[in-house]
């Protein structure tokens, strides 16, 4: 038997055993494969982690940019409350309680203006005339004042004045209002004017908190912080770096892990009515280690925050074995274009353990240590090593 009827009988035995071989199989003769692509595959640049690149991020540092409306020092100072339907107010009129529900004694109860839809309250108990609001109100309430509702017209009513139009005014211009109508029949009207019912404007706190609810607006600033908080606050795998904040049908993005962690007042949105926050969990937020290390894993971001250094860390460090120490890349913009961004870092240089740890991951990074060419050398002769001593063998037994 010479060594061409050999190799003939152990080319046939292979092609057998292919068609027997046991193991998951599918068949592809009912399948037709792509057209092969026309054009070349596009290459795509590689920076190096290093000094120069931690010196270029940060003179190309820009500040923090408010993606809304934020709350200043300056914007809580010239916050206002602006009514809207349903909102209710309690008024006062300094020395003049027939007004507002009281008498004075021997003092005639004026009539209501006609149309007012009331009648006029009786005399009560013997009091002094001073800077002293009087109770009850008309409405019944156990509050000083007169307390009326903005209507859905978006105005109210009030003795000697007539009915105004308040919808979209603060309390000091109601008050300013009022105190002109009623300067035609008092002298030097003095009149106090607050919110005593906030029912028109809310936000709406979901996600991962635990008590998601519906938030009123009202004189008092109301920022994303406060909404959270007010919601009982976030839960462990909750995503603060990338809350939402969505306006007029647009979202966006706020970062309060930044605003808990360095105070950053950009991240403090002031809310108005119809926003909607959403604190997602950290299912998005999360890298990806893959390569030649001992663990390949995703690890979730720690408040928005992941280093280089901890990824590899999670992961079970490179495999010493398998991979090179010089080739460790970072790919990204997987969930925002398909042309990534390739980072490099060479570990065999003395500043890559210290550069590793100052190099932030952002989510849906993928990081990928290369194989070695030894190990590649290595696996390939791993898969041709059984044939060679399969023909050596045959060889063997045909002497």
């Amino acid at each position: 038997m010479n060594i061409k009827t050999i190799a003939a009988g152990v080319a046939a035995a292979s092609l057998c055993a292919c068609s027997l071989a046991p193991g998951p199989y599918l068949d592809t003769k009912r399948l037709e494969p792509p057209p092969p692509p026309q054009q070349t595959a596009e290459k795509f640049p590689v920076r190096a982690i290093d000094v120069g690149y931690f010196r270029q991020q940060r003179a190309a540092a820009v500040p923090a940019v408010c993606p809304l409306q934020c709350l200043t020092s300056q914007t809580r100072g010239l916050y206002n409350y602006h009514l809207g339907i349903s909102d209710q107010l309690t008024i006062i009129v300094w020395d003049h309680p027939e007004l507002t529900g009281g008498a004075v004694a021997g003092a005639g109860v004026p009539p209501l203006p006609a149309g007012s839809g009331g009648t006029a309250p009786s005399p009560g108990p013997t009091q002094t005339q001073g800077a002293t609001p009087i109770a009850p109100a008309l409405t019944g309430g156990g509050e000083g004042g007169l307390t009326v509702r903005v209507a859905n017209d978006g105005t109210i009513f009030f003795p000697r004045v007539g009915r105004i139009k308040v919808l979209g005014m603060t309390a000091q211009q109601v008050q300013a209002a009022l105190t002109k109508g009623l300067a035609k029949t008092i002298r030097n009207p003095q009149l106090d004017v607050r919110v005593s019912g906030f029912n028109s404007q809310s936000v709406q706190v979901t996600g991962n908190l635990r008590t998601p609810a519906s938030e009123a607006i009202t004189d008092t600033p109301l920022t994303v912080l406060d909404a959270i908080n007010r919601a009982g606050g976030a839960l462990p795998d909750a995503d603060l770096q990338n809350v939402g904040v969505t306006r007029d049908g647009k979202r966006y993005t706020v970062d309060v892990a930044a605003l808990l962690e360095t105070g950053d007042p950009q991240q403090n949105v002031l809310l108005s009515d119809g926003d909607i926050i959403d604190v997602p969990d950290r299912a998005n937020s999360r890298v990806f280690v893959l390569g030649e290390v001992n663990k390949p894993t995703s690890l979730p971001m720690n408040r928005g925050r992941l280093t280089l250094a901890d990824a590899l860390t999670g992961a079970g460090s490179l495999d010493v074995k398998t991979g090179d120490p010089r080739f460790v890349y970072v790919v990204r913009g997987a969930d925002k274009t398909l042309t990534p961004d390739v980072y490099q870092l060479d570990m065999t240089q003395v500043d890559a353990l210290m550069l590793m740890t100052k190099f932030e991951l952002q989510p849906k990074d993928v990081v990928y240590v290369q194989v070695s060419s030894a190990a590649r050398f290595n696996r390939a002769l791993e898969q041709i090593t059984p044939t060679l001593q399969t023909l050596f063998y045959t060889w063997q037994l045909s002497k």
